[in-house]
């Protein structure tokens, strides 16, 4: 245990000691995303579907809710139009994140009570969420790129282990109790006030997190004006950063398959608790805490991308596991989110850092915003794909073994077999990427 202390005192140390330049900026990153992360999860995840099945949401209206989402994202290629003419970009970043604030937590909790149909309230929390996601779209590479600045690259892979692992604690923690504060609220009946509450405990988080995001130090940019020809055509440029991006893409594609489905079929027809999804998801804390160093570690001594077709590979088979989860045996979803809870970390330990591997040291912006509209164009096909196949397959039963499974289950398979044709795909561009380093590194000598 005294070892298992001084070495996360050391751990510490590296990533704040105060003598180092960036440090101070790196505490109030990690502590505004602590923030920015609690009020998202208490606004959204299982709440927000929960929000949207009371005002008598369906599968195509949630399906239509991911896809508005990854839609909207898809406009962080034109971020660099905005971003690129100022040198210092802190109060536009700022300004925009009071407004997502406002319109994320404050106007959607407004709507369920107003007087109108529930199809008009949920037309009116579609405005929203778009509204919301454009904005972020527009702004969300401004923040990355001011924030990776305090993070040097020999740091990364401790910086963003701690922060899953830290945040994880946090968030699951918090909501957890939220959870139960729901479920009390509705076993009365008043379940809608419970999922206000939180949402007003959400708005006093993003009030610190506004403060906190303030207080961190910006270091100017260059500043240009950007051609729409030059941000939409000048990244495919960069064939070893289109590699990176046309990795991130296959995994977008196919884990936004399966949506906010599996949710709905755990909560609507499993009946299932907000409590025991978020105790279950609770369980991951302690696997976060021992998987983590052995992920980082793997990363260390062989490379992020060959981490990450391991890593998902492996993945794979919970939603496999998943897709047999039904009311008689309800005890395959705890095993199997647990064996996915010590995969996962690799998998997001990667992606922390995969936006900025082979990205070019100018235009940093524009890169960062192609990657992030691919990425969500890719997962828009995936929800397209996912939301047609629930539509087309409403009263599909199918027989596996013993299991009898509806649409909601077997578009778990699906993921896995197109999840599976993507690993390959990885494995592929990963050989050939260090291939091409050994011949680089043989040329310099």
């Amino acid at each position: 245990m005294r070892s298992f202390l001084l070495g996360w005192q050391t751990y510490l140390y590296q990533l704040f000691n105060k003598k180092e330049e960036y440090a101070e900026n790196r505490l109030y990153i990690i502590s505004s995303n602590y923030a920015a992360g609690v009020a998202g999860n208490l606004i959204g995840g299982n709440f927000f579907t929960g929000l949207l099945l009371l005002l008598q949401a369906d599968d195509a209206f949630i399906g239509l809710v991911t896809m508005l989402t990854m839609f909207s994202n898809m406009m962080q290629v034109l971020a660099p139009l905005l971003l690129e003419r100022f040198s210092e970009r802190k109060k536009i970043l700022v300004i925009g994140r009071v407004i997502t604030h406002f319109l994320n937590i404050i106007m959607i909790s407004i709507i369920p009570l107003t007087g109108y149909a529930n199809s008009i309230k949920l037309a009116m929390i579609l405005v929203v969420v778009l509204l919301v996601n454009l904005i972020n779209a527009m702004l969300s590479p401004g923040y990355q790129i001011w924030h990776i600045k305090s993070i040097p690259n020999d740091l990364r892979s401790r910086y963003f282990s701690f922060m899953q692992i830290s945040n994880g604690i946090l968030i699951y923690s918090v909501v957890l109790l939220s959870s139960r504060l729901v479920d009390y609220f509705k076993q009365g009946g008043n379940e809608l006030t419970g999922l206000l509450i939180l949402r007003a405990i959400a708005l006093v988080l993003a009030v610190v997190d506004v403060v906190l995001l303030n207080r961190i130090r910006e270091y100017p940019v260059s500043n240009r004006k950007v051609k729409l020809k030059e941000v939409l055509f000048s990244p495919f440029r960069e064939k070893k950063y289109l590699a990176t991006v046309l990795m991130a893409c296959i995994w977008s594609f196919a884990a936004n398959i399966p949506g906010s489905y599996y949710n709905v079929y755990l909560l609507r027809e499993l009946n299932i608790s907000y409590s025991f999804l978020n105790m279950v998801n609770m369980v991951s804390l302690p696997i976060l805490m021992i998987v983590m160093p052995v992920w980082r570690r793997r990363i260390d001594s062989t490379s992020w991308f060959r981490t990450l077709y391991v890593s998902i590979g492996l993945y794979i088979v919970h939603y496999i596991g998943l897709a047999f989860v039904t009311a008689k045996t309800l005890y395959l979803y705890p095993l199997f989110l647990l064996y996915a809870f010590m995969i996962s970390p690799g998998i997001n330990l990667v992606f922390s850092n995969l936006p900025y591997i082979n990205m070019p040291e100018e235009n940093q912006t524009n890169f960062l915003g192609f990657y992030a509209t691919m990425n969500n164009f890719a997962g828009f096909l995936g929800v397209s794909l996912g939301r047609q196949f629930i539509t087309m397959t409403g009263d599909l039963k199918l027989t596996i073994g013993r299991t009898v499974m509806g649409n909601k289950q077997l578009i778990l398979l699906l993921t896995a077999v197109f999840m599976m044709m993507g690993v390959f795909v990885i494995y592929r561009l990963a050989k050939k990427a260090t291939a091409e380093e050994q011949t680089e590194e043989q040329a310099i000598l």
